[in-house]
């Protein structure tokens, strides 16, 4: 039995929120408890931050795993809010599964495959990290400037350690094993007309993670997605500018038909 780590509050619609690469379910935290005196948020850590990161996995592996979540929390039909791969992983279930969802949030991610030359960069970065040895402050470092954004990392010293001190207590196989689930992903561009599912689109303005630009393309390719840019926030964007995420996410969610 695969094991999750889930906050599950709120009453009303479901809603389920997927993370990203070195993050967790807390990086939704401000915007499940401002959702939850009308919704159902359901924010879930995926493998690599529990004791499953050891497995190998894919985006379709993390499809069945959001899916078992919501089956065992009982819930059928939900709006699912998926940052960076939670976003790889929350369009390949709107593909495969549109039915289970009446709605798509799609954070700092993309649809584009990563480019040759992006699979070699990341490789020399990830490579080393095929061990049980804790999370390397090199490594801690060199992903500082690719998950925040110049302004956090300018004024919010304290937003940054917090999150380097996770990193640091976990095993450094943990990274590798969400790497590998995401470096290899399918070209979805230009299957996104596809999506016939309400869907919004959440990029932070400064996001060095993933440009912007990224996000233009889907919003362009899924028909009737409505676009919330995010200033003055990078690819943490939950956390970088939490009032103008929640903002987007409130307005979107209340436009909805009830599910």
């Amino acid at each position: 039995m695969k094991v999750f780590d889930v906050a599950d509050q709120g009453h009303g619609p479901p809603v389920l929120f997927s993370h990203g690469t070195l993050l967790d379910r807390t990086m939704f935290a401000e915007q499940t408890a401002a959702l939850a005196d009308r919704y159902r948020t359901v924010a879930y850590t995926s493998r690599a931050g529990t004791s499953e990161y050891g497995t190998e996995y894919d985006l379709d592996s993390l499809v069945t795993d959001c899916l078992e979540v919501a089956a065992r929390a009982k819930i059928d039909r939900f709006v699912l809010v998926g940052m960076s791969v939670g976003g790889f992983m929350a369009i390949e279930l709107a593909l495969k599964y549109p039915e289970r969802l009446a709605g798509l949030i799609l954070m700092d991610t993309m649809a584009d495959a990563y480019t040759s030359e992006e699979k070699t960069q990341f490789a020399e970065v990830f490579r080393p990290m095929k061990s049980e040895d804790p999370i390397p402050a090199s490594f801690s470092q060199t992903f500082v400037p690719i998950i925040f954004g110049p302004q956090a990392i300018a004024n919010r010293p304290a937003l940054i350690d917090s999150w380097v001190h996770k990193w640091r207590t976990r095993p450094s196989r943990s990274v590798w094993g969400e790497y590998n689930s995401w470096i290899s992903k399918s070209e979805r561009l230009s299957r996104l007309s596809e999506i016939q599912i309400p869907t919004l689109i959440v990029h932070g303005e400064d996001d060095n993670g993933i440009d912007i630009s990224a996000a233009e393309r889907m919003h362009a390719r899924i028909p009737g997605s409505a676009f919330a840019r995010i200033p003055g926030a990078g690819h943490l964007v939950t956390e970088e500018n939490p009032d103008a995420v929640t903002t987007a996410l409130t307005t979107f969610l209340d436009a909805l038909p009830r599910w």
